[in-house]
């Protein structure tokens, strides 16, 4: 007999397909954010002044950081589960803090931490997704349904975030984002354990493409 299929739930599955949702929702609150205050509220010339100040105070650190985050993540104690929930909660505080340095340098730092955690949140993902469907025959349909998730829970998340940013301000979307990740920590907290020495059997590319030099 065919194993179940994750579309029709396994429930360690089905958590995690939850919470993966409540992270990407909130991830696109965070861009609709960022865009709104470094763009939209700014003239055009002010931008692209923005824009090259947040490459090479958010994204350069990255590329220089990532490569580490694999190796940090296989020594995490409480397993895959724990870095879900610990990412989750970490979120809602540089969100928050977002919130009040918006017209700052220190939106830069709090962007970098953003680029982290999102990084982080996926390769802990990454790594449930064969412990939580069980059958290796089944992680190319548990895999398509995760992106498509991704995609749909952007989407969804975008929408609430653009009427607060025009009702409001981006400050009040970063805060609305922040209670999006309280409520992924906890899902994060239904997900199933996986240490991170079984997370590396059932996927061994888990942590690898932290350390990609693509990253």
């Amino acid at each position: 007999m065919r194993p179940e299929s994750p579309a029709r739930g396994p429930s360690p599955f089905s958590r995690l397909v939850v919470a993966h949702a409540l992270a990407l929702a909130g991830d696109a609150m965070v861009t609709v954010a960022l865009a709104g205050s470094l763009f939209f509220s700014i003239s055009p010339t002010a931008a692209r002044g923005r824009v090259a100040l947040s490459l090479v105070l958010t994204m350069a650190p990255f590329a220089v950081v990532a490569p580490f985050l694999g190796p940090m993540i296989d020594r995490a104690r409480g397993g895959r589960r724990a870095i879900v929930v610990g990412v989750a909660t970490a979120r809602v505080g540089v969100c928050l803090w977002m919130a009040t340095v918006l017209h700052s340098l220190l939106l830069f730092p709090a962007a970098f931490a953003v680029l982290v955690l999102s990084k982080t949140h996926a390769v802990a993902k990454s790594s449930l997704v064969a412990p939580t469907v069980g059958e290796d025959t089944l992680l190319v349909e548990a895999n398509s349904k995760l992106a498509l998730t991704g995609v749909v829970a952007g989407l969804v998340g975008a929408g609430p975030a653009v009427a607060v940013l025009r009702l409001s301000d981006a400050s009040w979307v970063l805060r609305l984002a922040a209670v999006v990740y309280a409520a992924t920590a906890v899902a994060g907290l239904r997900l199933q354990p996986v240490d991170a020495p079984s997370a590396e059997r059932h996927d061994p590319g888990g942590t690898a493409e932290l350390k990609a030099p693509g990253i």
